[in-house]
């Protein structure tokens, strides 16, 4: 279900062979071997999870797939272990539809924090088209206790605007509608 979300923010990362590029919230690595497909062999790719288990699936799957340039950390994506101004493109996928929404204004400035200026931004998240979903109003009327065994945490956002205030420009936003429908955001530091 989130196949063509992801693949169409991999397009309009627009990723080039000497590009630096994180990857945070790597889960199983599907993403993270498409971004290593697109660069130089001798420019390692960085990814980041919180899940040392996820983090265990995508070392396996970048083995399988024969990819050597690869830096896999663990870590938060409020508190990001890369300094300042360090990389020309930051993906994000089906990662922010599961925070809280009080870390968003925090993930979105450790984001800005390390990408380079003029880096840009994508972020693929379960998304709606700007009216209240079905989905949306079983999320919340359900006690928030349950919501991580019921629904995984998932519940759509709409980032377009949070980008925007964290400080991104030429921010767009592209629906894609999918059987998990999904938005795709990209901007520019």
């Amino acid at each position: 279900m989130e196949r063509k979300p992801r693949r169409r923010g991999l397009e309009l990362a627009a990723i080039q062979p000497h590009d630096r590029v994180l990857e945070v919230a790597v889960g199983t690595g599907a993403a993270l071997i498409e971004i290593l497909k697109r660069v130089d062999k001798a420019n390692v790719v960085h990814g980041l999870d919180l899940s040392p288990r996820m983090l265990e699936k995508t070392r396996r799957a970048v083995a399988r797939s024969g990819f050597t340039n690869v830096d896999l950390r663990q870590g938060d994506a409020r508190s990001l272990p890369f300094d300042d101004n360090s990389f020309d493109i930051l993906f994000n996928s089906y990662m922010l539809d599961l925070i809280p929404l009080d870390d968003m204004p925090v993930v979105l400035d450790e984001f800005r924090r390390v990408l380079k200026k003029n880096g840009r931004l994508v972020l693929v998240n379960m998304s709606k088209d700007h009216e209240i979903t079905v989905w949306e109003r079983f999320y919340r009327a359900t006690p928030a206790r349950m919501v991580p065994y019921i629904y995984g945490g998932c519940r759509p956002v709409l980032m377009e605007g949070a980008v925007r205030a964290a400080g991104f420009r030429d921010v767009q936003r592209e629906f894609v509608k999918n059987t998990l429908s999904s938005e795709v955001v990209v901007a520019r530091k």
